[in-house]
């Protein structure tokens, strides 16, 4: 699946997230702002595998977003689309999948990534103005909005960014194995293990869901999600089958600020010299 989507062995997918798409600066330069992240990214063909999009301020009290909200981000992936010849996809915050592969058919993206599939999960407040919900996805209803797209579908096991609620008779976090086997037999193509924003999973949490993908009846790709630096490259990679990176990218390895493109420049060259 990843070589079908991506074109390459162990894909690095690049997040450019979003400004506040509300922003009292105009959706012009929330535009601008994308689309400098995306061709820093990209560095026309030098840079990363692929781009993942995300609203990354979004701060609505419901998994699903409002229809304006849904229309902007199509907007600014559109101009993304237009200017950077890359494999692009998309992650709608706060997990809307129903935007997300509308998304995806309108501008024809190659994969959708959700932060909750089969697990459950609740927001913390500071994400959500004050209001705590539960995100819960239905996987019948993700493959009725997934009807009409080849876009492939990512997800995260044991979710990133909201509490983990999935526990076991025992009161326990079920172990990782559970959730991504539960997640690809409801038709996930692939899964995210990941921690939160900037800190990296475990060496042995990535190395047990790959071992079990690969003794799985129907294998599957197990990329890192978070955390992941120059440095991490060889001992991760030699396990996992991609990553997502976001925050090395950015200028000083701060999550809110630009791209900085010697630093994905950097972390390619780590990437090809060794696993290409």
């Amino acid at each position: 699946m990843l070589e079908s989507t991506f074109q390459v062995k162990k894909p690095i997918i690049g997040m450019v997230h979003l400004a506040d798409l509300y922003s009292p600066q105009g959706l012009d330069y929330v535009i601008s702002r994308a689309l400098a992240d995306a061709c820093n990214l990209h560095l026309e063909g030098k840079g990363v595998d692929a781009l993942l999009v995300e609203n990354r301020e979004e701060k609505s009290n419901s998994p699903f977003v409002a229809e304006e909200t849904a229309k902007r981000m199509s907007s600014v992936i559109d101009a993304i689309v237009t200017e950077v010849d890359a494999v692009i996809g998309v992650n709608v915050l706060h997990n809307d999948y129903r935007a997300a592969f509308r998304i995806a058919r309108e501008q024809g993206l190659s994969f959708v990534q959700l932060d909750v599939y089969t697990d459950r999960a609740r927001t913390y407040l500071t994400q959500t103005k004050g209001v705590q919900f539960d995100v819960v996805a239905d996987p019948a209803d993700v493959r009725k909005y997934r009807e009409g797209t080849s876009a492939a579908l990512l997800v995260n096991i044991h979710t990133k960014g909201d509490k983990q609620l999935t526990l076991e008779d025992s009161g326990r976090y079920e172990p990782l194995t559970e959730s991504a086997k539960r997640a690809i037999g409801y038709g996930a193509d692939g899964v995210v293990v990941t921690y939160a924003t900037g800190s990296t999973p475990t060496l042995a949490a990535v190395n047990d869901v790959k071992r079990f993908a690969e003794t799985s009846t129907r294998g599957f790709p197990v990329l890192v999600g978070s955390g992941m630096t120059p440095k991490l490259v060889p001992e991760f990679l030699k396990y996992a089958d991609g990553a997502i990176v976001g925050t090395y990218f950015k200028a000083g390895g701060i999550t809110d600020n630009p791209v900085d493109g010697r630093r994905v420049e950097e972390f390619m060259r780590t990437v090809r010299a060794q696993f290409r």
